[in-house]
């Protein structure tokens, strides 16, 4: 069974003009989802490490799949359509293979 749950609204934080850290409370809900076997959701923006990202997503399959459909290099890994900032398309793609390489052998 999955509950897809959203947290909206203003942190009471800031109605008590306190200041808030939105990256650093998403980093922890993150990390919470990693430690309970649970997800984010991948319409949302994560700020998750690649590796973290891979421990809360399998990527094992993944990886066999975008490098025998020879996605790698031609669609953007799924990792860098959802986290935030920005790379050249040269540096996603030396840190996609070292991912496939990884992941492959390791399975």
């Amino acid at each position: 069974m999955y509950t897809d749950v959203g947290l909206y609204y203003t942190p009471a934080a800031i109605l008590r003009g306190e200041e808030f850290d939105g990256i650093a409370a998403c980093q922890r809900v993150e990390q919470w989802l990693i430690k309970n076997h649970g997800y984010q959701a991948l319409y949302a923006v994560t700020e998750l490490n690649e590796q973290d990202f891979w421990r809360m997503f399998d990527g094992r399959l993944y990886a066999e799949c975008r490098r025998k459909y020879k996605a790698v290099g031609t669609f953007m890994s799924v990792y860098y359509k959802s986290k935030k900032g920005s790379k050249t398309e040269k540096e996603v793609q030396e840190e996609e293979q070292k991912l496939v390489d990884t992941v492959l052998t390791t399975s």
